[in-house]
């Protein structure tokens, strides 16, 4: 049946005459029948703003619920004796990592003696083996496409290598070495595998073992646990890795920094006391990567 809407005129059709709601305007009317002289009439013209406020309404509660699960989660995290990664159950995994990863690159004292206060620490905290983890595979990503890219075969490897001359670098004259260092740059698929999921536990035992020795030389007897938590928190910089060359020195260098800070505050070290802790973690690192230990 074809008719017209008496809100704002406009014909539409329906099924049959009673009450009905106009598709342009949004009106509530009554569509009556021909037959028995019924004239349209509007019921209720504001239906469709009326719908709209309800459903702005509820957004807008929906949000201030969203916005204040946010606050009691920072509150929490705040009254917290632990990390954030402490919590993860009652947070979720997103937020604790998300949080422990600001809290360590920018909130690096209170982190850490948050860290050191938490009444059961875990031995190895999974957060560590994730960063490490993503630190490895950006590391090796952008070592492996820049090293062969510059070096698609041996030959102009080893003719790279001829140019600078064996006296600057007399362990390359071997051509047997020079062939080694260029399959390790080229590594099998399995091999490979095996480097970058072995890679982050090898960098966090060898690093915790670093920060542990350097604080008993200095006198400091904090158990070997808070540095396993420590190396694990710390490895949060490999993130940059992302970022090729840079990346890998600007993690490091700030890497060095959390050491200084965190050492200071786990330890209950001295400014001169900190300054030697980091200056042995920088010398202990240097030598590992050297030998290709980490």
């Amino acid at each position: 049946m074809i008719t017209e809407c008496p809100n704002c005129h406009k014909t539409i059709s329906v099924a049959k005459f009673g009450m009905t709601t106009c598709p342009k305007c949004g009106a509530l009317v009554f569509i009556g029948d021909p037959l028995k002289d019924e004239a349209n009439s509007v019921v209720d013209r504001n239906l469709k703003d009326k719908d709209q406020e309800t459903i702005d309404q509820n957004k807008k509660i929906n949000e201030n619920i969203k916005k204040i699960t946010v606050v009691l989660k920072k509150i929490q995290v705040l009254a917290s004796p632990g990390t954030p990664w402490d919590m993860i159950s009652e947070i979720g995994f997103a937020d604790a990592f998300f949080m422990t990863t600001k809290e360590v690159l920018f909130q690096t004292e209170q982190f850490f003696q948050k860290m050191k206060s938490c009444a059961k620490p875990s031995f190895l905290p999974l957060y560590g083996i994730i960063a490490a983890l993503a630190a490895s595979l950006f590391q090796t990503f952008w070592a492996l496409k820049i090293f062969q890219t510059s070096f698609p075969n041996f030959a102009s490897f080893k003719a790279a290598v001829s140019s600078i001359g064996t006296e600057a670098l007399p362990l390359l004259g071997d051509e047997k070495a020079l062939q080694a260092i260029f399959d390790m740059m080229n590594p099998e698929p399995s091999m490979l595998f095996f480097q970058i999921v072995l890679s982050p536990f090898m960098s966090i035992v060898f690093t915790a073992f670093i920060l542990h020795t350097g604080s008993t030389l200095l006198g400091s007897r904090t158990r070997l646990i808070h540095f396993y938590r420590m190396s694990s928190f710390i490895m949060a910089t490999g993130l940059l890795n992302i970022i090729p060359v840079l990346g890998n020195l600007t993690s490091f260098c700030w890497r060095a920094v959390l050491v200084y800070k965190g050492g200071k505050i786990v330890n209950d070290f001295s400014e001169r006391q900190a300054r030697i802790f980091v200056v042995f973690y920088i010398f202990m690192q240097i030598l590992f990567i050297g030998l290709g230990m980490i």
